[in-house]
């Protein structure tokens, strides 16, 4: 499984949408202080913000389908993502 991201839009690899990337608050990596392996909390905004380093495509997918609004870290080194 590879998701798409394109125009800031997170797709599945079936082209279902599953996410836009858009924070509000701009934070960066230092915003970001570490809780576990898979999440991690923004200091600006008090919100969990999951890693995707740690995660699988199959277990990311399941919870973007059951909530859109959930906060990624998304390094473009992660082999899981495709940028176009």
């Amino acid at each position: 499984i590879m998701l798409t991201v394109k125009n800031k839009k997170i797709y599945a690899e079936n082209g279902s949408f599953l996410k836009i990337i858009d924070c509000p608050k701009k934070i960066t990596v230092s915003d970001l202080q570490n809780k576990s392996d898979k999440k991690l909390l923004c200091k600006s905004c008090n919100q969990n913000i999951l890693d995707t380093e740690y995660m699988s495509e199959k277990e990311l997918c399941q919870i973007l389908e059951k909530d859109k609004s959930t906060c990624l870290k998304i390094s473009k080194l992660n082999p899981m993502f495709k940028f176009i």
